[in-house]
């Protein structure tokens, strides 16, 4: 005698819907696109130790929707980031404010993540010069 299996018609269902649930959660609404309309690192050159020094980083949105920043994230106390919570429609730039306080001298190469609510993952500028 053979084994036969049947799938019920509701089962059919259930693992049709699975599926498609499994595949659109994987999917991405976006087109991801950000750039940094200069560099993505600014040099301060030398800079005197103790004193406020400010840079911007200007990026344009070219996804095909608005984009807002979420959070920026300076990788030490010694980075102060300023930025807008209002939505940037797509083509459109917009700006980050740094303020760096140099306290030691030497040599600085500082990370900051900036985090987008449409996207995944964050993006990174830096700030470097050498404070004497």
């Amino acid at each position: 005698m053979k084994n036969t299996f049947k799938i019920s018609t509701s089962m059919a269902s259930m693992a049709i819907g699975c599926l498609v649930l499994f595949c659109a959660a994987f999917t991405i609404p976006t087109e991801y696109c950000i750039k940094w309309v200069d560099l993505d690192t600014h040099n301060f050159g030398e800079i005197e130790s103790g004193k406020l020094t400010t840079c911007s980083f200007t990026f344009r949105n070219c996804s095909g929707d608005s984009v807002t920043i979420a959070n920026v994230r300076p990788a030490c106390g010694c980075t102060t980031p300023d930025w807008r919570t209002a939505s940037i429609p797509p083509d459109s730039t917009a700006e980050i404010g740094i303020e760096f306080s140099s306290r030691k001298s030497g040599y600085f190469y500082k990370m900051i993540k900036v985090y987008f609510k449409e996207f995944p993952q964050a993006e990174r500028i830096y700030v470097e010069g050498t404070v004497k």
